[in-house]
């Protein structure tokens, strides 16, 4: 038998992160993971969008939130000896006057100042980019490569002799008194961090997902450069010598296969803006693990007190899953009560 702390049952960014987080602490966890190409983890763009566009409000949190993913995962970088993070520019590019005009009304609003620029500014192209009612910046976005980073985070773990390369078996599960048991590893905990298969799981399959299928296409133009991320209905991120090109949403197609028709979606809406021959390199699908009220999913099995479940992270996991993990960590080490709006105790009514 081998003993550890905590058992993480997934390695997508919420597991990864969760699994630094404990480390750092000292404690000995166990990451098992069936690896795949397209966990939503790995298909994500990374980027990192401080507001909300239809409405022009800050992303939740984000004063708390962006800062603390900054600094963590600057600190990967440090620990792993690579860049994974990069501070970018994200132009909205503007579809009429009114929209402009919007926008400059909300840049003088005091609470978005350090999120958004009060200029309308024409940085690109205008032969290769239509925007003739201009564009402006929000400010502190950026992108982490998470694919990259998660391939090298595992590869310090196998390090530190904390993953398994293995299909997690529920049936496999044995509770005792003081320790919980799976295979031929004890542990205080198991903690699942499972993404959208969250809902085969049969100790937290009452939890609300509202899944979402998610493609992103990775591109090259012929003639065309960008230096900055630019948005208009879909985002286009300069990304490794091509760039990203997302996404969609797709709540009835709930798998992990690219399609046809969410390629096509994706090239006719870049196409409105873009007057640049657009050649496809790349075509990924994944699911996100998004939920009914798009808040995450935190805390501590409501009647099994050695299982528990950080997930739920949504579209803006890369922001979120720091600064979760660390109130994940102080409720498993210290006991600390969870904000109730991520506890999962929120949906314990509704399910009775």
């Amino acid at each position: 038998m081998k003993n550890v702390d905590y058992i993480i049952v997934g390695q997508g960014l919420a597991g990864s992160v969760l699994a630094y987080s404990l480390m750092q602490k000292n404690q000995k966890v166990l990451v098992v993971d069936e690896e795949t190409e397209t966990s939503s983890s790995k298909v994500a763009a990374g980027l990192c969008n401080p507001v909300v566009f239809k409405r022009l409000t800050k992303s939740w949190m984000i004063d708390d939130v962006l800062p603390y993913a900054k600094e963590f995962y600057r600190n990967q970088e440090e620990l792993l000896e690579d860049q994974f993070y990069f501070d970018l520019p994200l132009f909205k590019l503007f579809v009429d006057e009114s929209e402009q005009e919007f926008w400059k009304q909300k840049s003088n609003e005091p609470h978005l100042f350090d999120w958004i620029n009060d200029k309308v500014e024409y940085p690109f192209d205008k032969e290769k980019v239509n925007y003739a009612f201009g564009s402006s910046k929000t400010l502190q976005s950026g992108f982490l490569k998470t694919g990259a980073w998660l391939d090298k985070f595992k590869k310090y773990l196998i390090k530190n002799d904390s993953y398994l390369n293995h299909k997690f078996d529920y049936a496999n599960i044995e509770f005792r008194s003081e320790e919980i048991v799976w295979k031929n590893y004890s542990a205080q905990k198991i903690i699942f961090c499972e993404g959208y298969q969250s809902i085969n799981n049969p100790y937290f399959d009452w939890l609300p997902f509202k899944l979402t299928k998610g493609e992103v296409l990775t591109v090259n133009f012929e003639k065309l450069e960008l230096k900055h991320a630019i948005n208009k209905g879909v985002f286009i991120l300069p990304y490794d010598g091509d760039y990203k090109l997302g996404a969609t949403y797709n709540w009835d197609d709930l798998d992990e296969i690219p399609t046809e028709e969410g390629r096509n979606q994706l090239l006719k809406k870049a196409s409105k803006f873009i007057n640049d021959e657009i050649k496809v390199v790349n075509h990924q699908a994944g699911v996100r693990p998004t939920v009914i009220d798009r808040r995450p999913l935190l805390g501590v099995h409501h009647e099994h007190q050695q299982l528990a479940v950080f997930n739920g992270l949504g579209t803006k996991g890369v922001m979120l899953a720091p600064y979760f993990a660390n109130k994940m960590v102080d409720l498993l080490l210290k006991n600390e009560v969870l904000p109730n709006e991520v506890n999962i105790n929120r949906f314990l009514k509704k399910e009775a």
